[in-house]
């Protein structure tokens, strides 16, 4: 659907709204709940800045999970058993309430390989209040958008920055393969 250059082009040509649009952007990815946000990173790193880039997209996307978090909870919850089934971490969040789903929600935002819209789903028709909700998805959120932000920055700049780069693309394949191995599934 977007790409990082077209996502550019739209905050360029709309400088004086950059900041809502890129925050719009990222709340309608985290409503469709398939869309990868990781273009939209790139263009906030490239547009604003790297500190500021990621400060934009730590702030859309946990705004993003919050709204969609709300809007599931409004009736969107019925084949959450499916995922039930496919996820540990998503039947302990649907089974848990308070503190406990804070947790579980925190330990799901740091898996990059759930899908975001999964765990704001589980969470979504559990106890959990929408407090606990967007305090441990803005936390657990952090270093996933740390890593989207450097391997974008990195990807842009692969000339200067090519080492960091293998080697933080190294570092998530072997944490995807601890994770498969301790079955996280």
């Amino acid at each position: 659907m977007f790409s990082i250059s077209e996502i550019l082009e739209i905050l360029k040509n709309n400088s004086s709204m950059a900041i809502p649009i890129s925050i719009f952007i990222s709340i309608m990815i985290s409503l469709l709940g398939i869309l990868p946000s990781v273009f939209v990173t790139g263009a906030n790193i490239l547009f604003f800045g790297p500190v500021e880039g990621f400060l934009l997209s730590l702030i859309g996307e946990s705004l993003g999970a919050y709204i969609t978090f709300k809007i599931y909870r409004l009736g969107f919850k019925r084949r959450i058993e499916k995922l039930t089934d496919k996820y540990k971490l998503i039947s302990q969040i649907v089974n848990s309430n308070g503190k406990k789903a804070g947790l579980l929600i925190f330990q799901g935002r740091l898996i990059p390989f759930i899908p975001s819209g999964v765990i704001t789903l589980s969470a979504s028709i559990s106890n959990v209040s929408g407090g606990i909700f967007i305090i441990a998805t803005f936390i657990g959120k952090i270093p996933s958008i740390a890593i989207e932000a450097l391997l974008s920055y990195d990807v842009i700049n692969i000339y200067d920055n090519w080492l960091r780069l293998i080697m933080t693309i190294t570092g998530l394949l072997l944490m995807l393969i601890t994770l498969r191995g301790k079955n996280y599934k």
